[in-house]
């Protein structure tokens, strides 16, 4: 017999991941092909280890196609690089790159923007029926001293152009959580309104809302237009407060300095004023505790009730009680025989037919300002809806001595400016907050997508690897066949010589 031929030249290649010669293969007895069946498993067994990419460094990262790189093992490569590059993001998770930055800085201009336009919107309709009221009120002008019945008329106005809208646009009108939501659609429809959640949630907002408007307003007939706006300025202190209690805004120091800052200029403006009535300061602080109370509930209900989600629901569901609280207080206070005079007066004096319009026109005003209002607080907060109303009652102290001659005394001037300075830092802070939100934002949706991404490339290795994997055990399959079919016509050659 011919000695077995030596397995070790065979066993010896040039890359773990290269594939075993022919001759190698062709020269092998039977315990030649066992070792070399073992030196193939072990080969496997090296090329399982470089799979996770742990063995594989990034000088590595090329001439893949001279060390006999697969396809898979070049993208498990490509992946690696990926990983390596976003280290520094896998260390410290919570730095913000500058793109990230930049693409946060854009979102903040645009939010910035839009809600400047809103602002816009409410301060020019908040200013016209301010004005109109004053000029409505006023003994020497139209001289129809009857705030809160004109206020209630307001409110119906404001339901029936809501019902317009809501009519004319069905998208905006509030949908049941069993409709919208298809896993529910075999469930028994939930009302859209129960009993409960009008009394607890729509009831007090719309007592505080009427309270607010009404005592604002007849307060007007004590006070002038500038002492009304400097004493309503103190509303923001009720709106903080209102805001801690409902836990729509995290006590802080710097919003505690904010409050002693805006509540010292009040008092300046307050003591600054020469015609200092008590019943006018009386009512108009009332009404800005009710303009906080009512503000933290009207975010709660645009935030968390669908019912209410947006301006024209809101208004349609709290126009109604408004209207009915306003009422209710106005008969007693201003009484039915003094306003039929009155209507009388303005009826004789201006027409049966203009009279109606001087009364309804105003409440066409509420409604846009009301609209913009609820829509800037559903974007933003209620504090920042305050503050920015505080910019608002400057303007409208402005307006007031250019129109009507209402004068501002020194300390008047020093209290609007501290006003103005605490506004100013809550502004700058409110920025920074909004700056720092839209960056986690974005830096999470980022992190999310690369995380998307990792898992694709993984799914995509794991199946070329299981490709790969397929194919040598077929070709290992084929190898072994062709072997034994050479080892046995060799046997037959040897018997047939011997």
């Amino acid at each position: 017999m011919e000695p077995i031929a030596p397995s070790g030249a065979g066993g010896q290649r040039q890359s773990s991941l290269g594939p075993a010669t022919a001759s190698g293969s062709r020269r092998r007895s039977p315990s030649g092909r066992s070792q070399g069946r073992s030196e193939d498993e072990r080969e496997m067994v090296a090329l399982s280890t470089e799979d996770d990419g742990s063995d594989i460094s990034d000088e590595d990262l090329h001439d893949d196609e001279e060390a006999g790189l697969t396809g898979g093992d070049r993208r498990r490569k490509q992946h690696k690089r990926h990983r390596n590059t976003q280290l520094d993001q896998r260390v410290a998770p919570d730095i913000v790159t500058e793109d990230e930055r930049k693409e946060a800085d854009r979102t903040v201009v645009k939010d910035l923007l839009i809600n400047g336009v809103l602002i816009a919107l409410w301060y020019t309709f908040s200013l016209s029926i301010s004005l109109y009221n004053k000029w409505m009120f006023d003994p020497e002008k139209l001289n129809f001293a009857f705030p809160l019945f004109t206020t209630s008329v307001h409110m119906l106005v404001q339901f029936s152009l809501a019902s317009i809208v809501l009519f004319l646009f069905p998208s905006l009108r509030p949908q049941n959580a069993s409709r919208s939501d298809p896993t529910q659609r075999h469930d028994p429809e939930k009302p859209l309104m129960t009993k409960m959640f009008y009394l607890t949630r729509i009831g007090p907002c719309g007592l505080a809302t009427g309270l607010d408007i009404g005592l604002g307003n007849t307060s007007l007939k004590f006070i002038t237009l500038t002492f009304y706006t400097m004493c309503k300025s103190s509303s923001l202190a009720f709106v903080l407060l209102f805001a801690f209690l409902f836990r729509l805004e995290s006590p802080t120091l710097r919003l505690t300095a904010i409050i002693a800052t805006m509540t010292a200029g009040v008092i300046m403006m307050v003591a600054g004023e020469v015609s200092f009535s008590l019943p006018g300061f009386l009512l108009v602080i009332s009404a800005a505790f009710f303009s906080g109370f009512r503000w933290a509930l009207t975010q709660i209900l645009l935030l968390r009730n669908p019912a209410t989600s947006n301006p024209f629901s809101s208004i349609f569901f709290l126009a109604p009680v408004m209207f009915l609280s306003l009422v209710l207080i106005a008969i007693p206070v201003e009484g039915p025989a003094a306003l039929l005079d009155g209507l009388g007066a303005i009826a004789a004096e201006r027409g049966v037919w203009v009279a109606p319009l001087l009364v309804l026109f105003p409440g066409c005003i509420a409604f846009f300002m009301t609209a913009s209002e609820f829509a800037l607080l559903k974007r933003t907060s209620v504090v920042t809806l305050s503050i920015a109303g505080i910019f608002k009652e400057a303007m409208t102290i402005s307006a007031a001595a250019a129109v009507f001659g209402d004068t501002m005394t020194p300390i008047n001037v020093v209290g609007l400016t501290v006003t103005i300075v605490a506004i100013a830092a809550y502004n700058y802070i409110k920025i920074r907050k909004m700056r720092d939100d839209a960056q986690t934002v974005v830096h999470r949706a980022h992190a999310h997508l690369e995380e998307q991404e990792e898992v694709e490339v993984e799914s995509e290795v794991g199946e070329e690897e299981e490709g790969e994997d397929a194919g040598l055990l077929n070709r290992g399959g084929d190898g072994a066949e062709e072997v034994a079919a050479r080892g046995e016509g060799d046997g037959d050659g040897q018997r047939g010589r011997q």
